[in-house]
């Protein structure tokens, strides 16, 4: 569950799927009761992304979409019929 961290000073541990660490498992990496961890969670896996592309998809509804493509019919329509 938890192996020392490669480069630089610490641990590298991996939280359980019900959120816990076994005592048994912190203890073989020499930590003790009372030791203090700080834990510091990766960074976003967007940080290392070549493309924007979907990186806002999470925070646009299906109405605002509806919205902007309405919106961009009223201004075709406004520029045409500027043209006619």
């Amino acid at each position: 569950m938890s192996t020392p961290a490669t480069g630089g000073d610490g641990f590298h541990v991996v939280v359980a799927e019900d959120g816990s660490v076994p005592a048994s498992e912190l203890a073989r990496l020499g930590l003790r009761p009372g030791t203090h961890l700080r834990l510091v969670p990766e960074p976003d896996d967007a940080a290392g992304r070549r493309s924007a592309r979907g990186a806002l998809a999470s925070l646009v509804t299906p109405k605002d979409v509806d919205a902007f493509e309405k919106a961009m019919e009223d201004v075709r329509a406004e520029r045409t019929a500027l043209l006619d």
